[in-house]
């Protein structure tokens, strides 16, 4: 079917009855659950880009799995459009379903998905959690910001 590929470029209307929505919908949403986002490493590792030796400390090029880097395209591009208020307006838990789609945007963290941690540490922060974790970490950044550059001569600090 060569009609699916220019959809992927472009996402579906933002209509319930659409299938193509439906089904994204649905996936997005379910990744506001951090077992689900466990499940898939556990049981989808290659997916994730999570190798079976967990010695490589890089990811080299040429032993890049393709289907990894398809799953990691089609994140980005599900991210790219979810976020935005026309579509983040039918999810039901919004700011754990895009926290997690930003988490997964970055290779580390589906790298360390797999482990028991990260899971109960997500989980830990409930779905109001992750935005409170993400207020404090703004104030804290903002303040060492205004610390920096109020004072001039910080070297007696350290």
């Amino acid at each position: 079917m060569a009609q699916l590929q220019p959809d992927q470029q472009q996402p579906p209307p933002a209509t319930i009855p659409n299938p193509r929505f439906t089904l994204e919908l649905e996936f997005v949403s379910s990744l506001a659950n951090p077992y689900y986002l466990s499940h898939l490493a556990v049981n989808y590792p290659t997916l994730l880009g999570i190798s079976k030796s967990h010695d490589e400390s890089d990811v080299n090029d040429e032993n890049s799995d393709p289907e990894a880097e398809a799953f990691a395209a089609y994140l980005a591009y599900l991210y790219s459009y979810w976020k935005t208020p026309e579509y983040a307006q039918f999810l039901t838990h919004p700011g754990a379903s895009l926290r997690a789609l930003r988490l997964l945007q970055e290779e580390n963290f589906r790298r360390d998905i797999i482990r028991p941690q990260v899971i109960e540490g997500l989980a830990g922060l409930g779905i109001n959690g992750a935005d409170e974790l993400g207020e404090q970490k703004g104030e804290q950044n903002k303040e060492d910001q205004e610390n920096q550059a109020s004072g001039e001569n910080t070297d007696g600090k350290q």
